[in-house]
């Protein structure tokens, strides 16, 4: 084997953290004896640590190998003998002959320059240590739009199930998207509708709900090392329960169905336990006592606050509109400015909580996302004959999809269900508004394997959107569950 391949076989060994005592030594002696070797090193161990490819060797193996391969460079040097030709010699202590022409004083510094990067290198990729990428849980339900984000930074659209995931991003882009993950211990997570979930998985599971709402069956977690949700409002520890979360940008709802969850609040590290069949709101801005509330008895109608309950979309004042009419009125000679000022007052004081909501674009089309309001202990649960009512306005609108996102009905998620409706027929030319209304129960579920039929569900949510951008503008006046009676 020549002095190349043998390098080349050493140095994959002490990658793979698999070189033996002797390997060590031998590799010492190539690395001391050509510089160039050296510096191939340095770019290789970069290469192989930022990928993660790595032997799980100690940190101090690492050091000892390079301050050895210094102290022996420097002893060299010291040790080094000059004929008359003024040409250097190694000292016969030394066991392995370097090419004396390698060994002049400006070639030793190099080397010892370069050695002094490979110790640095070592040290800043070894702390914190980077673990070889482990699968830590697979999707075992796709539906809609799925963005993964790997560790790499790498993003691709997840489309089929059974596809293993590492730790990493997901984000589901449309209200209509949905992904089910398992870990490989039997706990299921379910993320869905315009949510943006981190996962990762070292000594315990670790999720982080930038916003949305996940759904979890957790099985049974070592008490030292609970899996952790965390949240802009919020930390969640959980040793084994079932249980559902929704996040905003300033506030967290745990609803616990099974088991217990321990909540504690971010702004003052304030807690509570979660027992079944309660819930509690974490917030960024309220200061109050936590409290874990008990949910009360179903009902089957419920009406939109449209300014408290939109997730997704722009809401928009109704005595905003009024103003540009308003100052058009006064630039037409309609009314005076005195009066239009008074006009506006009054609409300001008494419609301060009356408004809209308009469809705010994305690349997937135009979409309004509504939630059943944080604060809400009764579940809304629909009923055979149930109705679902929308108001608002189209402009250049042609077909719209609206959908419901459900959850069973002792917690959970359960699926999604949707219908395409043409809403041309029923808008006023004059005012561009619309009113739609169907039975619930013409829904169709979005994925095979949601159950047929919302009736007997949770209602959680909302959404209205056009999958094209074609509609120039939506705007949302009132959204109803309207039940059978």
């Amino acid at each position: 084997m020549n002095n190349k391949s043998d390098f080349q076989n050493l140095w994959n060994d002490y990658l793979e953290g698999e070189i033996t005592a002797e390997g060590m030594s031998d590799l010492q002696k190539h690395l001391a004896s050509d510089d160039q070797l050296l510096q191939d090193s340095v770019d290789s161990f970069q290469i192989h640590r930022l990928l993660g490819f790595n032997g799980q060797e100690s940190e101090h193996q690492h050091e000892s190998f390079v301050k050895s391969t210094m102290s022996k460079l420097a002893a060299q040097q010291a040790t080094s003998v000059k004929d008359g030709s003024g040409r250097s010699h190694p000292s016969p202590s030394n066991r392995y002959d370097p090419p004396a022409d390698m060994l002049t004083r400006s070639h030793l510094l190099m080397i010892m320059a370069v050695a002094a990067v490979v110790l640095f290198a070592l040290t800043y990729f070894s702390f914190p240590k980077v673990r070889t990428s482990q699968v830590i849980a697979k999707t075992t339900n796709v539906h809609g739009v799925i963005e993964w984000t790997h560790e790499n930074g790498l993003v691709e659209v997840i489309t089929t199930t059974d596809q293993p995931l590492t730790g990493g991003t997901l984000e589901t882009m449309t209200g209509d998207a949905t992904v089910t993950l398992q870990f490989a211990d039997g706990t299921i997570v379910t993320l869905d509708g315009l949510s943006l979930l981190t996962i990762s998985e070292q000594d315990q599971k670790i999720l982080r709900l930038k916003r949305g709402n996940i759904s979890a069956d957790v099985q049974p977690q070592p008490d030292s090392k609970p899996m952790l949700v965390y949240t802009a409002a919020a930390e969640l520890q959980v040793i084994g329960t079932q249980f559902n979360v929704n996040a905003r940008d300033e506030s967290t709802k745990l609803t616990v169905n099974e088991g217990e969850v321990l909540l504690k609040r971010t702004t003052d590290g304030e807690s509570v336990n979660v027992v079944p069949h309660h819930q509690v709101v974490a917030s960024l801005r309220d200061a109050k006592q936590l409290t874990s509330v008990k949910r009360a008895d179903q009902i089957h109608s419920w009406k939109s606050d449209l300014q408290s309950e939109t997730s997704y979309g722009k809401w928009i004042p109704s005595w905003t509109e009024l103003a540009g009419k308003l100052k058009l009125a006064v630039a037409n000679g309609e009314m005076s400015q005195m009066e239009a000022v008074k006009t506006y007052k009054k609409a300001a004081s008494l419609n301060d909580q009356q408004g809209s909501v308009w469809a705010l674009p994305s690349r997937f089309g135009l979409s309004v996302v509504v939630s059943v309001n944080q604060q809400a202990t009764i579940p809304v649960v629909l009923e055979r004959n149930a109705r679902i009512r929308i108001t608002g306005r189209g402009y250049s609108a042609t077909n719209l999809v609206v959908g419901i996102t459900t959850n069973q009905p002792d917690g959970g998620f359960s699926g999604k269900y949707e219908r395409e409706i043409d809403p041309t027929e029923s808008i006023n030319p004059e005012t561009q508004e619309f009113t739609i209304e169907f039975p619930i129960e013409t829904m169709i579920r979005s994925d095979n394997d949601f159950p047929v039929s919302p009736i007997g569900r949770e209602f959680v949510g909302c959404w209205c959107s056009h999958p094209t951008n074609k509609v120039t503008k939506l705007e949302i006046t009132s959204i109803e569950i309207i039940d059978a009676k």
